[in-house]
């Protein structure tokens, strides 16, 4: 063997060596990050849920949706109960009794 020739064993073993140094490296930066920021981050959770039931009570509160919500659910009501009348009616009206009691349908 020459002196500018390694033995695929020794090279291996290098490469393994230098592939462990940087991940370990890379492990250390990884957590350095995540030490710094994990305050950030959960403020930025906090206040993201504060904003968000902050935004929900003032539309909750709010009069003009109450009284708007209220005048739909009514209106929804009324328009589902009159249909289901008028569903009602027609049904009924396109069956008879006869006078042996048997049902018949009008075509």
């Amino acid at each position: 063997m020459s002196e500018k020739e390694v033995s695929l064993g020794r090279l291996f073993v290098q490469e393994a060596v230098r592939a462990g140094t940087w991940g370990l490296i890379f492990l250390i930066v990884v957590g350095i990050l995540t030490i710094s920021i994990r305050k950030d981050v959960k403020k930025a959770i906090a206040y993201g849920i504060d904003h968000a039931i902050e935004t929900t009570m003032v539309y909750a509160t709010n009069p003009v949706l109450i009284g708007k919500t209220k005048q739909l659910i009514k209106e929804g009501i009324e328009y589902t109960l009159s249909n289901a009348s008028k569903e009602a009616k027609s049904v009924l009206s396109e069956t008879t009794l006869c006078a042996s009691g048997e049902v018949k349908e009008k075509k």
